[in-house]
């Protein structure tokens, strides 16, 4: 027992010294990973969305401080950014223009009030619209604080920027993508499952158009990375909190759902 507890304290302080490299990096991703995928095939929903969250959380947590310290996973940063400062043209810059403008905040929150209201004057019930809204705000203040915290991130080049992202990297994106994801859950539920998965296609690919738009700017890697994993965890609340709210919701203006806890969109 004498030697055991040294051992704990070593390894211990390996880890809190080391986080930032390789050796802690890759085996702390594969067990977020691990999680996740165990998140996707546990019985039960309350425990499978707690596994998704904990483990985007645990993602969320080493790409951060990665870039906090300057770690091992934000080494191909640099090199990437610089590339694609290499392969500029006119049409790229105005895509590149477009999709950093819609990763504004306030557009991000304007655009999930709108569809707030759209869903209210259809007769969906006012919660269904605020768990909307709220998930879209979670991941702009989300990604804004830790923008804060972690600065606009070392890897960043002093290349062709459409606009000035300052250190809201993490809240356009994490906002835009929190939008995509949270619209195409509501215009989902009920569907059929192959509706769905075009909706969920049509989001991945949206949201790739949007952080390559940001890599083309000049945004690092991890950058990026973090504010899509910030949008994953709201998603992933957000539409918790969304089933459970529905799945209480008596027969009416929303009819039984095709799907157990969900409702159908009306209309």
């Amino acid at each position: 027992m004498s030697g055991t507890v040294p051992l704990v304290q070593e390894m211990v302080t390996e880890v809190v010294t080391e986080t930032a490299t390789m050796e802690i990096a890759l085996p702390v991703l594969g067990i977020a990973l691990a999680v996740f995928v165990a998140g996707m095939v546990v019985a039960g929903s309350g425990q499978a969305i707690g596994l998704r969250t904990a483990a985007l959380a645990l993602a969320l947590g080493i790409v951060c401080v990665h870039i906090r310290d300057g770690g091992w996973l934000t080494g191909a940063d640099r090199s990437i950014t610089s590339v694609l400062a290499a392969h500029h043209s006119a049409g790229l810059d105005h895509f590149a223009i477009v999709g950093v403008a819609l990763g504004a905040p306030a557009v991000a929150i304007a655009v999930a009030a709108a569809i707030g209201m759209v869903l209210i004057r259809r007769d969906w019930p006012a919660p269904a619209a605020s768990i909307m809204l709220g998930a879209v705000m979670a991941a702009v203040f989300a990604g804004a604080a830790l923008s804060t915290v972690l600065g606009p991130g070392r890897a960043v080049a002093g290349v062709w920027q459409p606009v000035d992202t300052g250190n809201a990297v993490l809240a356009n994106l994490a906002g835009t993508a929190a939008v995509l994801g949270m619209a195409a859950v509501i215009a989902g539920i009920g569907r059929s499952r192959n509706l769905r998965t075009l909706l969920a296609a049509a989001v991945v690919i949206g949201v790739v158009a949007l952080a390559g738009a940001r890599l083309y700017a000049g945004v690092p890697l991890t950058g990026v990375v973090a504010g899509v994993l910030v949008a994953a965890i709201c998603l992933t609340v957000g539409h918790a909190l969304l089933a459970a709210f529905a799945s209480r919701v008596p027969p009416g203006p929303l009819e039984a759902a095709s799907e157990p806890g969900f409702v159908p969109a009306a209309g």
